[in-house]
């Protein structure tokens, strides 16, 4: 990086202003206090948006495995710390994401509270740090634009999904360093300092880490050159080497990681194998998507209605639509005037260069040119780019209106007031929608009656609060829709598995099971590579097929490695049902020792449970294999460890008859 010392110069868009300089003694109190009582301010705004949510739980898209089910950040030991340095977490490297939720884990437990305020409070900071980089940006003259763009950002409702939903950490934290990295680099451009140069690439290190999209954050700093009104040299690309390389390494990390990679055995997955990258589309069509994407985010920041936290591909008969060419004549339109402002005057100001290359540079990744997930566009993606929307507005109405014609002041603010209290009205509703799961997917498919990711999830989120018969009503709905997605057929399946343990009849028992086993195979042709589907199959031949079973689980554990205990465990099930008492016992024993080992997984209510059926099932293997007095020792551990556990307090209750105690 350059350590040339050279007289700063100012932007031609604002008027020179000392480096440093907020405030003079001659201003009153509140002007030279301005930005602490904004900051305030905006704290008070950010509150009323979206503290509604302090009350919300976690919900069934990607919490669970960022939080809820995570063991690594429920059980918050420094060995876990340290291994997120090197762990892919749902397809994204973003350690320094993962510590703030590890540490979120360790000082306040695993309540969903403490992470949705967390994430408020970072909200927060990203507000003032925006008020104070617009305040810079111009020339420290006006504080109504600094003010103004900072709290539309705030409290938009466009903001609630990346503030409230707790796996959204990365967002709100990546643009906290993001923005401190702005601000650095455009003290730097004051100063000809290089020191806040190496800050600002020590900002954009911890951006990247905690989420990959920072890359961008080059392009940022050269659009921050052309607004300083710097004349082009050699040293402007000369200077951002460093930064330029961190954006190349963090990018083919990326890349890797998000194909399902482990970037050269660097890296370690979290989970099987699988991948966000999709090669479906042709150019054509990408360029569609992303027009009609960059379009909509456009009008949902100037009118929010309709908000959703799931925006589907369209159909191929939707695509051939007028709004999807008119959203790639609206991006090239609006790249033409960043390019060529059509007047000298907004040629010399560059608001429009400026404000349009910050949205289209911060939102090109996510634009779907190179298709990542199964949205078109999603509000969290437009959580840093709608700066540049609000500073292109603020600061256009002051230069080219109020400022000529201050009698417009008073309906100037009368407008954005009205729409600052519209928006946090729909903020405060929006902030709703997270309020669990639930709620979450029936608000997908109040938009997208036939989606069946959200009919999935809701699915799978009854599942596990016992609510069965709904689930199969939103299965049941998704295959009649000619649903492909392989999870779909694999829960369908547990549900009639379930309904086929429960049934009495022995010819109704068989029909339930003989078409669960068909929607598992349909599963499988769908995605052979799925470990959970092999072992829900398991689980449902156990009594049946209990041969089948066992093929079953060696699959589902070269599948998933990570979850290899739990198939293990499920092999001594198997092995009792087969009546393989010894070979039960012996695996059943490698189980339990494998557990007492890491003590405090076992503080994990799941791996508790998991824990005393261990137990359970050796009492099992214990008692039928002569070894009475150690199978009833084995079943009151198991009690011990979890008294709820009926099917264990019930069992031991019975050995004890049948031993005669």
């Amino acid at each position: 990086m350059s350590k040339k010392k050279a007289k700063p110069t100012s932007s031609p868009a604002v008027a020179p202003a000392k480096a440093g300089r907020t405030k003079t003694s001659s201003e009153p109190w509140h002007l030279q206090n301005w930005f602490l009582l904004a900051f305030g301010g905006l704290l008070l705004a950010v509150l009323a948006a979206f503290s509604g949510a302090f009350s919300h739980e976690f919900v069934s898209w990607d919490d669970h495995v960022y939080v809820y089910e995570n063991p690594q950040i429920l059980n918050a030991t420094a060995a876990n710390f340290k291994a997120f340095s090197t762990q892919v977490v749902s397809l994204n490297y973003h350690p320094l994401t993962m510590w703030s939720l590890w540490l979120n884990s360790a000082l306040f437990g695993a309540g969903a509270k403490s992470f949705i305020v967390t994430n408020v409070l970072i909200h927060w900071l990203n507000a003032g740090l925006l008020c104070w980089l617009v305040w810079l940006l111009t020339g420290r003259q006006y504080r109504s634009v600094a003010l103004l763009t900072a709290l539309l950002f705030a409290i938009h409702p466009l903001r609630a999904e990346s503030v409230v939903w707790v796996s959204e950490r990365k967002d709100v934290l990546y643009v906290f360093f993001f923005l401190a990295g702005c601000i650095s680099y455009w003290r730097y451009l004051e100063t000809q300092r290089s020191t806040k140069l190496w800050i600002a690439l020590i900002f954009m290190l911890l951006s990247c880490l905690s989420k990959g999209v920072a890359v961008v954050f080059p392009l940022v700093c050269l659009l921050l050159d052309y607004w300083h009104g710097r004349k082009f040299g050699v040293n402007w690309i000369v200077e951002k080497i460093p930064l330029f390389a961190l954006s190349l390494l963090f990018g083919l990390i990326a890349l890797d990681v998000q194909q399902g990679g482990d970037f050269h055995g660097l890296l370690a997955l979290s989970t099987e194998k699988t991948k966000a990258l999709s090669t479906v589309f042709g150019l054509d069509k990408k360029i569609l998507f992303a027009g009609y994407g960059y379009m909509m985010y456009f009008v949902k920041t100037f009118l929010p209605l309709d908000l959703c936290t799931f925006y589907p591909y369209p159909t191929e008969v939707e695509l051939r639509g007028g709004i999807y060419i008119g959203g790639a004549i609206f991006m090239l339109a609006t790249l033409a005037l960043a390019v060529c402002p059509p007047s000298p005057r907004l040629r010399r100001v560059k608001i429009l260069s400026f404000g349009f290359g910050w949205v289209f540079a911060t939102v090109i990744l996510v634009l779907q040119f190179v298709s990542v997930g199964v949205v078109i566009m999603a509000d969290r993606y437009f959580y840093l780019p709608s700066a540049g929307v609000f500073f292109m507005l603020t600061y256009a109405a002051e230069v080219f209106v109020l400022k000529n014609k201050p009698a417009l002041r008073n309906i100037w603010w009368a407008i954005i007031g009205l729409f600052a209290v519209w928006c946090l009205w729909l903020s405060r509703a929006q902030t709703k929608t997270w309020k669990n799961s639930e709620t979450l997917w029936q608000q997908v498919l109040r938009y997208y009656p036939d989606e069946d990711q959200a009919l999935e999830s809701l699915a799978n989120w009854y599942g596990k609060v016992n609510r069965v018969p709904e689930a199969e009503q939103m299965l049941e709905r998704a295959v009649k829709d000619g649903c492909t997605r392989p999870n779909v057929y694999s829960a369908l399946a547990n549900c009639i598995a379930i309904k086929a343990a429960a049934a009495k009849d022995p010819s109704a028992q068989r029909a339930f099971q003989d078409r669960a086993f068909s929607l598992y195979a349909q599963s499988i042709a769908l995605n052979p590579n799925n470990a959970d589907t092999y072992f829900n199959r398991a689980l449902t031949a156990l009594t049946v097929y209990p041969e089948r079973a066992l093929a079953d689980l060696d699959t589902a554990a070269t599948l998933a490695p990570h979850k290899a205990l739990q198939f293990k465990q499920m092999r001594g099930t198997v092995f009792n049902n087969l009546k393989r008492y010894a070979e039960a016992e012996q695996v059943l024993t490698e189980v339990i020792v494998t557990m007492e080992k890491s003590p405090q997984t076992l503080k994990i209510v799941e791996e508790r449970q998991r824990y005393s059926d261990a137990y359970l099932e050796r009492a099992v293997s214990k008692f039928n294999n002569g070894n009475r007095p150690g199978g009833l020792a084995d079943a009151e551990k198991s009690v011990s460890i979890a008294p709820q556990n009926q099917r264990a307090v019930d069992l031991l209750a019975r050995m004890r008859a049948i031993s005669g105690q």
